[in-house]
């Protein structure tokens, strides 16, 4: 009688669920979107102004001279709105101009005498809020400027992730095996969830903050970097956890390739819509068919619906057929297909005896133990 033999079953894909998807005006506006009605990615559903804050220039320290000089100097007054490229302040010398350029639209909002520092106060941006996805409006909340779609998605699961959940649109910026550095992200990339790669180190990741990205999806992280921005290493400690940004590892810790699994998904949502929870280890797809909008009008969803909950792990008969992923180094993260079971146990190197697959990956055919499995 053939031994039966067991492995942890992680479920990494759940696809054809529908979820709510929640779009909010970042700032006061107009909501257009009509309860039950069908929406396109493109469709607007209300209108926002975004107020994005301010900058600072130390004058004083541009044009090397003190604080309390830097009036002398200024070709704009406090108050005046300054357009981008605009001089703001100019001083002639023996050795040349120095000049200071506006950097952005704004309002000359004030000037510190004591530093020759000045606040530029970000000129408000008229912002459309379009869908993103294909869905049904299921609720409006006007006082939170909140609309609530239907819509058929794709729950992706990855192995470990921190931070609340965030929106964004997914970009694919690397390989899934390839090393991002903090060079590669730029204010280009503000608001996106970027797919980026094999690993992504700290410089990486504070550079994503200081450009506002909203996620990173990679293969691996660094444990101690990780550890820095998780309160704990039990996801359901971390809910309600916020860094800044949501991140999430597909693999695990270290310099591991995003799945091969993971990789056509996310290459087919590239430019889409995505929403990303690191605290839940999840991101949610919403679909790309217009035709699921059928499939929306068919299910009914509380109002208050949460985003999901990570599946837990569970336990499965390893068969011949199955996909498996390796859970052990030197191939870690390498996903094949079972294609035979020892019937008898072998004796490794070090002694332990156990019970051999024969796994056949996209590269090669390799012999492991069982128990060096994962079934997905």
């Amino acid at each position: 009688m053939a031994t039966l033999l067991y492995a942890n079953h992680r479920i990494r894909v759940n696809s054809g669920i529908c979820r709510l998807v929640k779009r909010t005006l970042k700032g006061p506006g107009t909501i257009l979107a009509s309860k039950n009605a069908e929406v396109s990615p493109h469709d607007v559903l209300g209108h926002y102004k975004l107020t994005a804050g301010f900058t600072k220039v130390n004058l004083a320290n541009e044009l090397n001279v003190r604080p309390l000089d830097v009036k002398r100097y200024l070709k704009k007054e406090v108050g005046r709105t300054v357009f981008k490229g605009e001089l703001l302040a100019q001083k002639k010398g023996l050795f040349g101009t120095s000049q200071i350029i506006a950097p952005t639209d704004s309002i000359f909002e004030s000037l510190n005498d004591k530093t020759g520092e000045a606040t530029l106060r970000l000129i408000p941006k008229d912002v459309s809020l379009t869908s993103g996805v294909f869905g049904v409006v299921q609720d409006i909340d006007a006082v939170r400027g909140e609309v609530s779609i239907k819509c058929m998605s794709t729950e992706v699961y990855g192995i470990l992730g921190t931070g609340s959940e965030k929106e964004g649109f997914m970009n694919v910026i690397s390989g899934p095996g390839d090393l991002v550095n903090a060079s590669q992200i730029t204010t280009a990339h503000r608001g996106q969830i970027l797919v980026a790669g094999s690993l992504v180190m700290e410089e990486a990741i504070k550079k994503a903050l200081t450009c506002n990205v909203s996620g990173i999806i990679c293969g691996g992280l660094n444990m101690d970097d990780y550890l820095s921005m998780a309160v704990s290493l039990v996801p359901s400690k971390r809910v309600g956890t916020e860094i800044g940004i949501s991140l999430i590892a597909t693999e695990g810790f270290g310099l591991l390739p995003i799945g091969e699994d993971f990789e056509e998904i996310f290459g087919s949502h590239n430019n889409k819509f995505a929403i990303v929870n690191g605290n839940l280890g999840m991101i949610l797809l919403p679909s790309n068919d217009p035709d699921s909008i059928l499939g929306c009008r068919k299910v009914s969803l509380p109002d208050n619906q949460a985003l999901g909950a990570r599946p837990e792990l569970g336990i499965s008969e390893i068969k011949i057929g199955l996909k498996v992923r390796l859970i052990w180094p030197p191939f870690m993260g390498t996903q094949g297909v079972v294609k035979n079971i020892d019937e008898t146990p072998t004796t490794l190197d070090s002694g332990i005896s156990t019970y051999m697959l024969t796994i056949d990956t996209k590269t090669r055919k390799m012999r492991v133990p069982y128990s060096n499995v994962e079934i997905i």
